[in-house]
């Protein structure tokens, strides 16, 4: 009986050894995960004219970006140019139109990261 109890006792003790050793690892891969997939991985600064909205994004991630999509107030704008962007770098997005000062047209770009980016931009 004596020896049972030594070796649950000792199982016991090895299980709470090894979990506090999995979680300072685990706790370290997750800072680490933090650092290489950001919270905010695109960053939009935009530019509004009578014909043109242009739209410069920032990856941050540290992966190529693909833009995919493109929604005006919820309707698809088919883009005609592929924008891939490089770890680090701006891209420049070009939605041609005829736009109304005064206005605010919502934007919703898809990435291939998923998330969807959504902007509201006035023309003032």
């Amino acid at each position: 009986m004596k020896l049972a109890m030594g070796a649950l006792l000792l199982t016991f003790i090895t299980a709470v050894t090894a979990g506090f050793f999995v979680y300072q690892f685990m706790s370290n891969l997750t800072e680490k995960m933090k650092t290489a997939f950001p919270t905010q991985p695109l960053q939009t600064e935009f530019n509004v004219n009578s014909t043109c909205i242009t739209i410069s994004v920032r990856n941050f991630a540290s992966v190529n970006v693909q833009i995919i999509e493109a929604y005006i107030n919820g309707e698809e704008y088919g883009l005609t140019e592929k924008t891939v962007i490089s770890p680090g770098d701006l891209g420049t997005i070009h939605l041609h139109g005829t736009y109304v000062e005064g206005e605010t047209y919502t934007i919703k770009i898809t990435s291939s990261l998923g998330s969807p980016l959504i902007l509201d931009v006035k023309y003032d």
